[in-house]
């Protein structure tokens, strides 16, 4: 069957960057098409490739062939393929870029190979087609690709699974994040973009800095993240060559004290307060100018000091720690410095093997979550859950299950993984059970049997990509904010349920010390901050 669109190859010759036809003969309508014609094009060579996309092919080769850096004149690149055809045009051309420049971009993560792209390519918005050149363009376009050595994956499928993909920056996003992010982009101040976990905030994230970068290239942009996601955040805006982009911590870019353009936070319902009990040498950035504690001190505020463009990813019910800065303090602020407001949805389908004609929604779970936890009572497709328990043993086909070990649920993942090797999966529980291991490499936290026994995360810090994080149990802290695409949630004792259903907090099992209020008196604050890192962690 013949494809939606026509491919020719060129050698390109050292020296003069003449082209050469390396297969099919070049005949007159070809050449005219070369000359004037929507075309893709990608160069490659043994450590470069470069995208691109134009109306003139031709004249594009001559320009590049004119830049001062002659790696199209001096062997950098060998070969260049070019597509044409009646799905490729002006509506999709700039889709179609941004996607080849992210699929090749995580096919090539972690060798040698230079992707030369250094901005996303043109804003691409939706198109009435977009499917079709997905399926018709695209997918056999990188078969091509592929089968001629310009890429390293047959399937587009695996590289879906990447964190590279998952949080480029160059990924075609729902119009109504488009909006949100050229409107930020366009009219820049504060603002505050509020969302469940797994509504896309850090997607929006990466894509408003990178938007950001390339509309004001010279703006200093600071992107504050979490310890367990600072080198993945690094290691994506140096993958997509996104530049001026300081990748740090809330506490690292308050103590410089230098002022950035653009402030943007990720996870900022974890931004701290002063807190007597938090820890002391992380502490002194809530000192006055006389070496006194400001009781009314937050990393808010201080960042809020360093820029006139702040923009906060925001989620109340993430919320994990005392320290953490309440919620009515949070609005407050947010409210006197004029924040405007976004607040994001989540629509996508849970594809579920069961035998039932049911459609859910990630709502389904995410509200079938909050009523279990008993956080708040919400509408949910109750059938979402209910078909593990169709079966006398585990089923592990099944969206949602509940089993009776630790063992189970490496289980679990150990089963996924047949069926979907690239997949990223963990185990991670409540912190009731001390760090042990942290001092004591040789000592577990998580006993079972003499043949089933695991240690906490080893680090917090970017633990997710650690070589061993899978055999580990990863803390609330570890796995915060971090996409998997299955997950085994260890409810233990610090939670139970009272003889009339209700779920209490028990405190002697919860072995968080920073994460334990001055008087612990206060019983419903500690369940709450309980609930949230469940909730956080399903």
């Amino acid at each position: 069957m013949a494809n939606g669109f026509i491919t020719k190859e060129f050698k390109i010759k050292k020296g003069n960057g003449e082209l050469i036809p390396s297969h099919d003969r070049i005949t007159s309508r070809d050449e005219l098409k070369l000359t004037r014609g929507d075309v893709i094009y990608v160069y490659h060579g043994d450590r470069n490739i470069y995208v691109g996309q134009t109306k003139h092919f031709k004249d594009r080769h001559a320009e590049h062939l004119k830049e001062p850096n002659r790696r199209y004149l001096n062997g950098k690149y060998l070969e260049v393929m070019i597509d044409f055809g009646k799905l490729i045009n002006q509506q999709s051309l700039d889709d179609i870029e941004k996607q080849l420049i992210t699929y090749i971009t995580s096919d090539y993560d972690g060798s040698r190979m230079m992707i030369d792209n250094n901005t996303s390519g043109n804003t691409s918005e939706s198109y009435d087609n977009k499917d079709n050149v997905f399926f018709n363009v695209i997918k056999p376009f990188w078969s091509i690709l592929y089968n001629r050595g310009y890429v390293k994956h047959e399937s587009l499928t695996d590289i879906q699974k990447s964190i590279l993909f998952k949080y480029s920056p160059f990924n075609a996003l729902p119009n109504d994040k488009v909006q949100i992010i050229n409107t930020i982009a366009n009219q820049p101040g504060n603002y505050v973009i509020s969302g469940l976990a797994g509504t896309g905030k850090t997607v929006i994230l990466t894509n408003l800095a990178a938007l950001i970068n390339k509309k004001f290239p010279n703006a200093k942009i600071g992107i504050v993240v979490k310890s367990n996601w600072k080198k993945t955040g690094e290691k994506i805006f140096n993958a997509y060559n996104v530049d001026n982009i300081e990748v740090t911590s809330a506490l690292s870019l308050i103590r410089s004290k230098k002022k950035y353009d653009f402030i943007i936070v990720d996870e900022s319902h974890r931004l701290r307060r002063y807190y007597s009990k938090g820890q002391h040498t992380t502490m002194d950035i809530f000192k006055d100018k006389n070496g006194n504690y400001d009781e009314n001190a937050n990393e808010l505020k201080m960042l809020g000091a360093l820029t006139d463009n702040l923009i906060l990813l925001y989620d109340p019910s993430q919320q994990i720690r005392p320290n953490d800065i309440p919620r009515k303090d949070y609005q407050k602020y947010i409210y006197n410095n004029g924040f405007k407001r976004f607040k994001l949805k989540s629509e996508y389908r849970i594809n579920v093997n069961d035998d039932s004609e049911n459609e859910y929604t990630s709502d389904d779970f995410i509200n079938g979550i909050l009523s279990f936890l008993q956080i708040e009572s919400r509408p949910f497709n109750k059938a979402l859950f209910r078909e593990y328990l169709n079966c006398t043993e585990p089923n592990y086909d099944a969206y949602f299950g509940v089993v009776d070990s630790i063992t189970e649920l490496f289980d679990y993942l150990t089963y996924n993984e047949n069926y979907d090797p690239g997949s990223q999966n963990r185990v991670m529980g409540g912190y009731t059970r001390k760090w042990v291991s942290r001092k004591n490499k040789e000592a577990y936290d998580w006993i079972e049997s003499d043949d089933a026994k695991w240690r906490w995360n080893s680090t917090n810090e970017d633990w997710i990509n650690k070589k061993n994080s899978r055999n580990e149990i990863g803390s609330i802290h570890a796995v915060q904010g971090i996409d998997l695409n299955y997950a085994g949630v260890i409810i233990s004792k610090d939670i139970t349920v009272t003889d009339d259903g209700k779920i209490i907090a028990v405190k002697d099992n919860y072995m968080d010390t920073n994460g334990k209020f001055k008087k612990m008196i206060l019983m419903t604050k500690l369940l709450l901050i309980l609930l949230n890192i469940f909730t956080t962690c399903f």
